[in-house]
């Protein structure tokens, strides 16, 4: 699975079935100053939705692995629903960031048990905007 920019748009607006029997890797591509959306329906390997409810979610984009950070997890809302939808957005000011190419990981938390998992990975590429 991998978002992609279309001239009109930057934006992962249809959800995409993602199995978790290991972590994913999803290349992003966004545009610089532009809310960012991303939903996917997240299952287990038997093709069943996760209970999301049951998680609490921590997100960083990073210049390159344990490098600085671009967008700090407090500037990322990630929502879960029962039926699996994973939503992440990203406002458009604190999308105000350099155009170039960098990482992410979006790691879960059972807070039941506490246990983490990064169930999300890989590259985050921001794109120049002609506006801003």
């Amino acid at each position: 699975m991998a978002c992609t920019c279309s001239s009109s748009a930057c934006r992962c607006e249809n959800p995409q079935n993602v199995d978790l029997s290991a972590a994913s890797q999803l290349n992003i591509c966004c545009r610089r100053a532009n809310t960012f959306i991303l939903k996917a329906n997240v299952k287990d390997s038997t093709g069943t939705a996760i209970d999301l409810t049951l998680y609490s979610y921590e997100m960083q984009v990073r210049q390159y692995d344990n490098g600085p950070i671009v967008i700090s997890n407090a500037n990322i809302t990630i929502t879960g629903t029962d039926a699996g939808l994973l939503t992440i957005t990203i406002t458009d000011a604190n999308m105000t960031v350099d155009a170039g190419t960098f990482v992410y990981g979006v790691e879960f938390t059972l807070t039941a048990t506490g246990e983490k998992e990064t169930w999300f990975y890989g590259t985050f590429t921001v794109q120049q905007n002609i506006v801003n």
